[in-house]
């Protein structure tokens, strides 16, 4: 054996192999914010045999260093609430316990008509049942007064949550590897994992860039490359990865007060909306055209186009200077194209791939990678750990078997 293990063991008289340590040994692929969430989560219900295995020179290598990173709950779906609330949760945890930032600018949907403020209004509710007790629901004249920039026409109302806001994608992943090493696991990078055999005891042996490694259970948290890396495992995940794009503009003039993060889309609405907040100073705004579905062609996440399209950014100004007339809107100064990896229905994909338990899919972040990583790696611990999901009301609703991960072309 070369290379590294990650757990030990050694054959008994039959030539099995038996666990030492009565834990599974777990090797995580991926390095970003789920992988190591879901690391993080393994070392904290006792499984410290965990290694996380990141092909790049860094963690956060992938989609979560070009992330806006908003954290939030403003959603309209119960299980989409559910989702991020149980994340929140999480992330207030970090902040309380081992200083992670959160830059608490607030988050603010907005609501085109009636049944959209009447969704709100049962988002509002159930995020009090869940513990999120600050979200309000607001007039189209409390709108205006919060972001005073803004034109309300076709604006009814919004759903605002005054305590969201950003955190740093590759500063909160390097958090999680101080935890996940400081109880025993390991987080490599570097290390792609280039083929992948079954052992005898029904584990698996990766071939790696590094030698050969086994491990009982393999976690698929590889983003974008979720799909290619399942290939390895003779298993199917249905990811698409989109490239999505994201710009920083200069005002003319420091804004008077911070902006929220303004969210003028509906999620599984079928269409892109416009979002627009603070960028760390009152000289700055990110803006972008999000969605959550499958609005264009999957990318080759190894080779897709990272800067921004000058047609893009012409979109996104056009759509501020129509939500926002009154922005003293100036020249973008940087922007970029990351990837979001999505499912075929939007929802995370989390549990035992179809056909073979001892494979884990962490997978399915989409746009909200960071924001749902803390929920995603839970949910794959506990596959691990108990063999079901518990930190969710009902975590089989993003298993793997579900049977909306059907992609049509």
């Amino acid at each position: 054996m070369v290379g590294w293990r990650v757990f030990r063991s050694q054959p008994d008289g039959d030539g099995v192999t038996a666990r030492a340590t009565g834990t599974p040994a777990v090797a995580v692929i991926g390095g970003g914010a789920i992988g190591l969430s879901t690391a993080w989560h393994l070392v904290e219900a006792g499984i410290t045999d965990v290694a996380v295995l990141e092909a790049g020179d860094s963690v956060a290598a992938g989609s979560s260093s070009r992330s806006a990173g908003f954290i939030e709950s403003q959603y309209v779906d119960p299980l989409d609430i559910e989702l991020r609330a149980r994340s929140m949760h999480t992330f207030r945890r970090l902040q309380r316990e081992h200083g992670l930032e959160i830059k608490e600018i607030g988050y603010l949907r907005l609501a085109p008509d009636d049944d959209a403020l009447t969704a709100f209004e049962a988002s509002a509710r159930l995020q009090r049942e869940l513990g999120i007790e600050d979200t309000e629901v607001l007039s189209a004249s409390d709108v205006q007064r919060l972001v005073p920039w803004m034109h309300v026409d076709g604006v009814i109302g919004g759903l605002f949550g005054p305590r969201d806001g950003r955190i740093d994608g590759p500063a909160y992943c390097a958090l999680l590897v101080g935890l996940i090493e400081a109880a025993g696991g390991r987080v490599r990078t570097g290390v792609q994992v280039l083929a992948a055999d079954r052992t005898g005891a029904g584990g698996w042996r990766l071939e790696t860039t590094v030698g050969v490694i086994d491990a009982d259970v393999v976690v698929d948290a590889a983003g974008a490359w979720a799909t290619q890396v399942g290939d390895l495992f003779g298993v199917d995940v249905p990811i698409i990865p989109l490239r999505n794009q994201i710009g920083i503009w200069r005002l003319e003039r420091p804004l008077d007060r911070v902006m929220p993060m303004v969210m003028d889309y509906i999620p599984h609405s079928g269409a892109r909306g416009l979002y627009v907040a603070t960028y760390d100073d009152a000289d700055h705004v990110l803006a972008g055209l999000h969605s959550e579905e499958v609005v264009a062609q999957g990318v080759e996440p190894d080779a897709y186009d990272q800067s921004a399209d000058d047609d893009y950014l012409a979109d996104t100004r056009a759509a501020l200077e129509r939500r926002m007339p009154d922005l003293p809107l100036g020249e973008v100064e940087r922007a970029w194209a990351g990837l979001y990896p999505v499912s075929p229905d939007g929802l995370p994909i989390v549990g035992p791939a179809v056909g073979d338990d001892a494979v884990i899919l962490a997978v399915g972040g989409g746009g909200s990678g960071i924001q749902l990583s803390p929920i995603i790696g839970a949910l794959a611990a506990e596959w691990i750990a108990y063999g079901e999901p518990r930190s969710l009301s009902d975590g089989r609703r993003v298993a793997a078997d579900r049977a909306t991960l059907v992609v049509t072309t």
